[in-house]
């Protein structure tokens, strides 16, 4: 049965509930121009440490944790119908996943802030 997809599912929705609202609580200290599109000049946030970064590095260690743990049971002599390895399988992939794409927009948008802001000193 699949019982550890099951269980990593909704695992996975609970945390990544949690994290999103963690993350999304920061829009109120978002200052957006009439279009709605993000104003970089006058926003700050993205140009210091915040609760998002907290939260990146807390899917990763989490993200690391699960491999250890599919590795520990595969190391054991576990197979795929196992809860547990059903379970860690689940949630590596989901917050690798996860993680990379937070990453890389986290990035994304002080990439865009910088050339934003400091568009005269890239020419």
């Amino acid at each position: 049965m699949a019982l550890g997809w099951l269980i990593g599912t909704i695992a996975a929705a609970i945390i990544g509930t949690t994290f999103a609202i963690l993350i999304a609580t920061m829009n109120k200290k978002v200052v957006r121009d009439y279009k709605g599109n993000i104003d970089f000049c006058k926003s700050d946030i993205y140009f210091y440490w915040t609760r998002w970064d907290y939260t990146i590095i807390l899917a990763a260690v989490y993200t690391f944790l699960c491999i250890m743990g599919l590795f520990i049971f595969l190391l054991r002599g576990d197979n795929i119908k196992s809860p547990w390895i059903q379970f860690f399988l689940h949630q590596t992939f989901v917050f690798s996943l996860i993680t990379f794409i937070w990453f890389i927009t986290r990035i994304s948008y002080v990439f865009k802030g910088i050339k934003e802001r400091w568009s005269d000193e890239f020419k």
